[in-house]
């Protein structure tokens, strides 16, 4: 869905605070009468647990809490400059929990010209994370939450508030709340920025996304493939997919009708718990489980990514996954989490039995690279001790996983077979392509 508002938080996103926390930190060290530096080093570590540092902090030294001094408050470099362009594309708004008189520091800032509604807390009486003052923004901007995303620092106050209503939301890792510790899926932003300038480009690319779903990162149509016998694999047979848990009324629009009404999800159980399908209870679809837990983990290694390959193809379950694909008479969309290894090899192996040229295959693989561009970025947030080299796909992971392939099975028709598949049934499947 194309988006129209951006709403952006103030403190630590448009504006730098860092300079206004060290003076409260200084002032309660002072109070206290102990060393300054000891308790900057205590605030960062309060703020990479989650927690409140500042007012941590003076609950442990016994101290009051300073009032908050907004004369060290800078704009972060390039932020008018950003707002600037932002606001030749879209409606800008700001849902901050700030004093009285936010409208006003931010025309002194020289950022009010660019900016369409101002919804703060101290004016409205409510703050963040109380989805009312969300409420009130989409209200009086007069768009509906899909339409809009929320920019700001905080997890706690921006990003898990914005997501609950349905909003787009974007971190941008500034400041204190930069250092916030991701928990949990939940947690997760739709994108994490690491500067204002960040935001131009993600937003840039999430406008150029060509996911077919609007929700989706990373759906596309097996069709339009060229075969070794010249002719072209057919469109709206057969979907590859990311995991779909927030499917919008275009995108359920969109795959009625074109037939897709056949959900086949890879993932496994544990999976499934943490961020549930949207279409097994979803009327008008079919949805089916069948999980390869052969690729649920990370390789260990580079070099072992084309051997979990095909371990993913050897998984009895996949003879569940071609026969209900071939014998349905709707078509198909078919997900693992992010659309990339499960889905990958399902898609490789349904394209070779097209007859499909090598070199289609691996373009087709790698465009995963591109979709997942964001998604990738989020990983290495998410899971800092993952060698990111082993997610990121390679035209070798699956050029060497085809090459596996024809060693062990010789033909595609062999390796249908091998796991069970009829002949009859493995033809019916080509046929849904060609």
């Amino acid at each position: 869905m194309k988006i129209k508002w951006l709403f952006f938080d103030v403190g630590s996103t448009l504006v730098d605070e860092i300079e206004c926390y060290k003076n409260r930190l200084i002032k309660m060290a002072a109070a206290a009468g102990v060393p300054e530096e000891g308790v900057f080093q205590r605030a960062i570590e309060l703020y990479k647990q989650n927690k409140k540092g500042d007012k941590i902090i003076a609950e442990e030294l016994n101290v009051d809490l300073p009032e908050w001094s907004s004369e060290d408050e800078i704009l972060y470099s390039g932020a008018e400059d950003v707002l600037k362009s932002l606001s030749e594309k879209y409606k800008i708004g700001v849902i901050a929990n700030q004093p009285l008189g936010t409208a006003d520091r931010l025309e002194a800032f020289g950022l009010l010209k660019y900016i369409d509604i101002v919804v703060a807390s101290a004016e409205e009486g409510v703050a963040k994370p109380d989805k009312r003052i969300f409420d009130i923004a989409l209200e009086r901007a007069g768009v509906i939450p899909e339409e809009a995303f929320m920019i700001g620092d905080r997890i706690d106050n921006d990003i898990l508030p914005a997501k609950n209503i349905g909003m787009k939301t974007m971190w941008l890792r500034q400041g204190f709340g930069g250092m916030w510790k991701i928990k949990s899926d939940d947690e997760l932003p739709n994108f994490i920025a690491d500067n204002l300038q960040d935001v131009v480009s993600i937003l840039d690319w999430y406008e150029e996304s060509k996911s077919l779903l609007e929700t989706t990162m990373n759906t596309r149509d097996l069709g339009g493939h060229q075969c070794i016998n010249e002719c072209t694999t057919k469109f709206n047979r057969i979907l590859r997919s990311d995991k779909q848990n927030y499917p919008n009324d275009r995108d359920l629009t969109f795959l009625k009708k074109n037939g897709i009404t056949t959900i086949i999800d890879l993932r496994e159980a544990a999976s499934i718990k943490a961020s549930p399908s949207a279409f097994e209870k979803k009327e008008g679809f079919t949805y089916y489980n069948f999980p390869i837990e052969e690729g649920s983990q990370v390789p260990e290694s580079v070099e072992a990514v084309p051997g979990s390959y095909m371990d993913i193809a050897a998984a009895p379950v996949l003879k569940d996954v071609f026969t209900t694909m071939a014998e349905t008479e709707t078509g198909v969309m078919f997900n693992c989490s992010a659309g990339k290894d499960r889905s990958g090899v399902v898609t490789a192996i349904i394209l070779m039995l097209c007859g499909v040229k090598d070199e289609e295959i691996v373009e087709d693989y790698m465009l995963t690279k591109e979709y997942n561009r964001e998604r990738f970025k989020m990983a290495a947030i998410h899971h800092p001790d993952l060698d990111l080299n082993i997610i990121i796909p390679r035209e070798s992971y699956i050029m060497d996983f085809m090459k596996l392939f024809r060693e062990k099975y010789g033909t595609v028709e062999e390796y249908f077979r091998s796991i069970g598949v009829s002949d009859e049934i493995r033809e019916k499947l080509k046929h849904k392509l060609v």
